[in-house]
């Protein structure tokens, strides 16, 4: 009997153990339970290579006889041979009647506008005005009265009186000359000096050669001036390990910075011989010249490499005895293994090919398992 109760409180003893143990080991795991997720999404990262240099292209000066000159084409736009570009003035007199004639069509045309407004704004006062009637309210009917009238006299007379003053300098005449354009090409009113440097000086040269050429400009002078053709440079120095990244003959999306910020697919045209750690690299567009019209010194970036993917953050990746990398989502309350294909890194994170490519449920909006207890494919986590 006394046997027999010792089996007994030793098996509750070792059950009671048990049970201890594995609610212990349950409320250690739900304590210390670090399950962190976060959402898939596309991510793109560029590898690029930083440059300067200058802009060459084949450009005619248009000159003028140094008295002024307005220009009657914008910015960037392409003209005809034989179109006017700009009205000189042969005096600065004429000059001062032209000027004061463009800042009066300015506010003329401002009036003109501002009346169409108040007109608008009149009938919704005379509909007050109706109603002030109706009323008989003598108070409200003065005051609107008095604002119709106030308001019509003055813009109509401030309108007057520029249009007279406007008539009276365009009866007195002008002493004028047309600029027209030579050739045909896009017209940039930006006159640098360094007009005369032409894309065959860009033959064979390296980084200080290139330097030399735009260490001093002419005499900066002229009315604008028209790009006459298409093809245009940018004459880039860059290190020479960056340099050597480029191919002869490729093309290479270049993204500008500075006073022009946009993105231009260029070709390399030629890659010198190394000057200490420097190169130089000619690349061409036949495209987007009106864009660059006015730039001469420019900064930009190469872009040699574009990878697109889903962004996983690295302590969400695995790496199991066959060297096949991994990761966890979350698939409704479980756990669901997947393999990836890593494309790159970005920062702490790796940038990894899209489900929708590899057939894997991978896709924008997964939910990624970046941290977890002893993760397992099919195991409850939610």
């Amino acid at each position: 009997m006394k046997r027999s109760d010792f089996f007994i409180r030793l098996t509750t003893g070792v059950l009671f153990l048990a049970i201890t143990t594995y609610i212990g080991v349950y409320l250690f795991e739900a304590i210390t339970n670090t399950l962190v997720t976060e959402p898939a999404i596309r991510y793109t990262v560029e590898e690029t290579l930083p440059v300067a240099g200058f802009i060459v292209r084949t450009e005619t000066v248009l000159y003028d006889s140094g008295t002024g000159a307005l220009s009657v084409v914008g910015e960037g736009e392409r003209v005809g041979v034989g179109q006017t570009v700009a009205i000189e003035f042969m005096t600065a007199q004429a000059l001062d009647i032209a000027s004061e004639i463009r800042s009066l069509n300015m506010q003329i045309a401002q009036l003109e506008s501002d009346r169409n407004v108040t007109d608008t704004e009149h009938l919704g006062t005379m509909i007050e005005l109706s109603a002030a009637v109706n009323v008989m309210n003598l108070r409200r009917l003065e005051e609107l009265s008095m604002n119709i009238e106030t308001t019509l006299f003055d813009v109509t007379s401030d309108l007057a009186e520029l249009q007279s003053r406007r008539q009276e300098l365009e009866l007195r005449g002008v002493g004028t000359r047309e600029i027209v354009a030579p050739v045909s090409g896009t017209f940039t009113q930006v006159v640098d000096g360094f007009e005369h440097i032409t894309p065959a000086m860009l033959d064979g040269i390296g980084p200080s050669q290139l330097k030399e050429l735009f260490q001093s400009p002419a005499q900066a002078s002229g009315t604008g001036k028209l790009i006459t053709a298409f093809k245009w440079y940018f004459a880039a120095i860059m290190n020479s390990y960056d340099a050597a990244q480029l191919s002869t003959g490729s093309r290479y999306p270049v993204s500008f910075s500075g006073a022009f910020q946009g993105e231009i697919e260029m070709l390399v045209e030629h890659i010198s011989r190394r000057e200490g750690d420097q190169s130089l690299v000619i690349l061409s567009s036949d495209r987007n010249i009106h864009d660059v019209a006015s730039l001469r010194e420019a900064a930009a970036e190469i872009i040699t490499n574009v990878t697109t993917g889903i962004r996983v953050p690295k302590t969400a990746v695995h790496l199991d005895e066959n060297r096949d990398t991994f990761l966890f989502l979350q698939t409704s309350a479980y756990a669901e293994r997947v393999n990836i294909e890593i494309l790159g890194e970005a920062g702490d994170s790796f940038i990894v090919r899209d489900g929708v490519e590899t057939g894997s449920p991978l896709r924008v909006g997964s939910t990624i398992i970046s941290r977890g207890n002893n993760l397992y494919d099919g195991k409850v986590v939610g």
